[in-house]
């Protein structure tokens, strides 16, 4: 009955956000009918056609720890209540989200007996192997493009989230990336989120007659070193 009443509640979420155009074009998950192929075709045609207008082009390629099970209820629902969701509708998905609790259990064959901790109240994550799940993110994720668009042009695929970048000259290139990181860490931070900047990859793209340059850039007193090839929509470019 559970999952019945989460495919009807998904139909009907669906049916407001996509006809009103509500959620952004730059997350490719939430677009019917396109493949991955797509998703890394419009990436890959800007990338050549700036490499062609002899710009830089940059790249950062996000790691987001935990993404799923970093979602703040409270952000959720205040953004669902953004985009027109409210009413019963509302309070049938803080139903869905809140008052769930959970423990961790120890196995017997790690302890000599099995242990387990108290119930606590979970205040964060999508539900795993939901239905629902998956789009919820794509609407925690949804405002995030929109202070990237004057330096930047981001690419989402549900978590997978990067970011294209294009410049006159290689210092201008690196303080857009320093610029764009600074955004980006923020927004992270105050929705919950975390950039792992140990697994963040950065990458100068060049044209066919050179290898992609593995970039370095010095963001918060820390080296982040760029790499010359790297997993894009979980594909390798």
């Amino acid at each position: 009955m559970s999952k019945i009443l989460e495919i009807i509640m998904f139909k009907r979420l669906e049916h407001h956000l996509v006809p009103n155009n509500i959620l952004t074009t730059e997350q490719f998950c939430s677009k019917k009918g396109l493949h991955i192929e797509y998703a890394n075709f419009s990436p890959t045609n800007n990338i050549i056609t700036s490499l062609n207008q002899r710009q830089q082009v940059g790249g950062i390629f996000c790691d987001l720890t935990k993404a799923f099970d970093c979602v703040n209820h409270s952000i959720l629902l205040n953004k669902l209540h953004y985009y027109i969701i409210r009413g019963k509708c509302q309070c049938w998905f803080k139903s869905y989200l809140e008052n769930r609790k959970q423990r961790v259990c120890m196995s017997p064959h790690i302890l000599e007996q099995e242990k387990s901790s108290s119930w606590e109240k979970v205040v964060c994550e999508v539900p795993l192997g939901s239905i629902l799940g998956p789009l919820l993110f794509i609407i925690y994720l949804n405002d995030l493009p929109y202070g990237l668009h004057q330096r930047a042009k981001p690419v989402i695929n549900a978590d997978d989230t990067s970011v294209l970048l294009t410049a006159k000259n290689d210092e201008e290139l690196k303080n857009k990336i320093n610029c764009t990181l600074d955004y980006m860490t923020g927004w992270f931070s105050a929705n919950g989120l975390v950039l792992n900047t140990d697994k963040t990859n950065i990458t100068k793209f060049t044209s066919s007659y050179h290898q992609n340059e593995a970039y370095q850039i010095i963001y918060q007193k820390k080296t982040i070193t760029g790499t010359k090839n790297t997993k894009f929509f979980r594909t390798r470019t």
